[in-house]
């Protein structure tokens, strides 16, 4: 997609917009232990930051698959539609965006991956190693 920058994007422990609106994020992480399948993962936070053009229409979707199972969302895709108008007078500005997700339930162990899309361009994919502990 032409004039889209994905400049930054995280998974962490926890994100917020600090004085000035400067995004803050807290235990940016790529594993995560669960004690057994049942047991969500009470909550995470995705944080994007992208650079885009101004008077156009955009839709962000980020999406959490298993890396063996592309096709198998494990929780709803967050859409998040969106317009920058050309207010500013700028051509272009930064847009972030912070999203809380809580009780994530992984079923099993393995790679996961978050994959980020602006219009349904495939920008970026932020892997988190999980693994459940099984008790016996």
């Amino acid at each position: 997609m032409e004039n889209v920058k994905l400049n930054f994007a995280h998974v962490c422990d926890y994100a917020f917009n600090g004085e000035g609106g400067k995004p803050c994020i807290i235990g940016i992480f790529k594993n995560i232990t669960v004690q057994n399948s049942e047991q969500p993962h009470p909550q995470m936070f995705i944080i994007t930051n992208i650079t885009i053009e101004t008077g156009k229409e955009y839709k962000q979707i980020i999406k959490l698959v298993k890396d063996d199972k592309p096709n198998e969302d494990i929780i709803n895709p967050i859409i998040l539609p969106f317009t920058i108008g050309k207010e500013s007078g700028q051509n272009e500005v930064e847009f972030g965006f912070i999203g809380q997700i809580n009780n994530t339930k992984f079923k099993e162990s393995g790679k996961y991956l978050f994959k980020i899309y602006i219009n349904d361009t495939f920008l970026k994919e932020i892997p988190i190693v999980v693994t459940v502990n099984i008790l016996i």
